[in-house]
């Protein structure tokens, strides 16, 4: 019959098992002076690279997680935000057509009233047309320093003119001066030959 003890002090009771004194010898081979022992997992992990200075620097990988993560949600969200801030900009042009178009509509429905009015629609017959009433003399007065209506006819081709040569831009107006001045004159077009036949 066995006298000992389970967990007795006399040694293993298994193969392999280790006892606290062999785990205190580890200890002290190892120069572990009471501070907490790391776990394997919990190492920390980082990436180095050269600085400018020369001196290395380092970045940890959980920043470099969080820097593409951000960088990530800014790619998905800026397409969104683009077509958000699109459709506020079309929906305040809307609103802005649909203001003119109401006041637009509120001009024409004044006017229709004053259309309406049988005096107003005679004021505006006899000042555009010309038009009188049965027994009325029309009398037409004419400024003489106004000028005729051939001096309005012509300040008025002028100015057309020169609205024309404002819009037009120079290198048309230098071409078209180029294609003129070929067609200046009768005797530019004549050929030299034909002028000594004449003769």
């Amino acid at each position: 019959m066995n006298s000992r003890r389970p967990g007795s002090s006399r040694g293993p009771t298994r193969p392999g098992a280790r006892t606290k004194t062999a785990r205190a010898s580890e200890a002290k081979q190892t120069g572990m002076s009471g501070e907490p022992r790391l776990k394997a997992g919990s190492t920390r992990r980082s990436l180095v690279f050269g600085g400018a200075s020369g001196k290395p620097k380092t970045l940890s990988l959980r920043a470099l997680a969080i820097a593409l993560s951000i960088m990530g949600a800014i790619i998905l969200v800026a397409p969104t935000l683009s077509s958000y801030l699109d459709q506020q900009q079309q929906l305040r042009d809307v609103n802005a057509s649909v203001d003119e178009a109401q006041a637009r509509i509120r001009a024409l429905e004044s006017e229709a009233l004053l259309w309406s009015d049988d005096e107003y629609v005679t004021a505006q017959a006899r000042e555009r047309l010309g038009y009188v009433k049965p027994g009325q003399i029309l009398y037409m007065v004419n400024d003489p320093e106004a000028g005729t209506a051939e001096d309005e006819r012509e300040a008025l081709e002028v100015e057309l003119e020169y609205n024309r040569r404002a819009a037009t831009p120079w290198f048309t107006t230098m071409w078209d001066s180029v294609t003129v001045a070929g067609y200046s004159s009768g005797e530019a077009d004549t050929p030299a030959d034909e002028k000594e036949d004449s003769k």
